[in-house]
């Protein structure tokens, strides 16, 4: 990348803090703790697109950018900076500005989803999520509210073939432990757990 190109990309948006410069997609990211906001390829300048403001960078000109992919060639969610905008430096911060904001909202709601996925917790399989997936639980609080009783109840309803160590499972998940640390004592119990939930039912049936 073009040295002077770097210092004043640099130089512009240093009120921002500390700024990193990476090589990406054949580019190079540019990032504001962390959060990408911008990518310069060929001399220019693009920032991130968003669905709050993309109508926007269109309507004002500004292109998408086309990175060759095979025998076609692939837009990405970013538009390019004129030098018009580049020189506006007033309207390019608050540009700026937008964009870092609506890409930190991104991203806390993309941790908060993460947070809530099931797959995150200890013991946990992607199959077994998707199991639980099947059968109405989908993410972490429904899995609390349910139990793991009434979860794995559910589960070898709809697969009765079901191993009784997915029981165990589901209760270490939802206590924060692996399976592998449970001692036959805890097993046992668990299993009368689940004995005692299924008279219950049939009492209430």
């Amino acid at each position: 990348m073009n040295i002077k190109l770097t210092d004043k990309i640099r130089d512009e948006f240093s009120w921002l803090g500390e700024i990193s410069i990476k090589t990406f997609f054949g580019g190079f990211s540019i990032s504001s703790r962390e959060i990408m906001f911008g990518w310069i390829g060929k001399g220019d300048l693009y920032l991130r697109g968003h669905s709050n403001y993309r109508s926007l960078f269109i309507e004002s000109g500004m292109q998408p950018l086309s990175l060759p992919a095979g025998i076609s060639t692939k837009l990405l969610d970013y538009y390019k900076v004129s030098d018009e905008l580049f020189h506006d430096r007033k309207k390019l911060h608050t540009i700026v500005k937008m964009v870092i904001e609506c890409a930190e909202y991104e991203q806390k709601e993309k941790n908060k989803i993460k947070e809530q996925r099931i797959k995150e917790l200890p013991s946990m399989t992607l199959s077994l999520e998707r199991l639980l997936f099947s059968v109405g639980i989908i993410n972490i609080p429904i899995f609390y509210e349910i139990g793991y009783l009434e979860a794995y109840h559910r589960i070898k309803t709809k697969k009765a073939g079901i191993s009784i160590n997915i029981l165990f499972i589901l209760y270490a998940s939802l206590h924060r432990r692996h399976v592998a640390s449970l001692s036959q004592s805890t097993k046992d119990e668990i299993k009368l757990n689940y004995r005692c939930f299924l008279e219950d039912m049939s009492k209430k049936a």
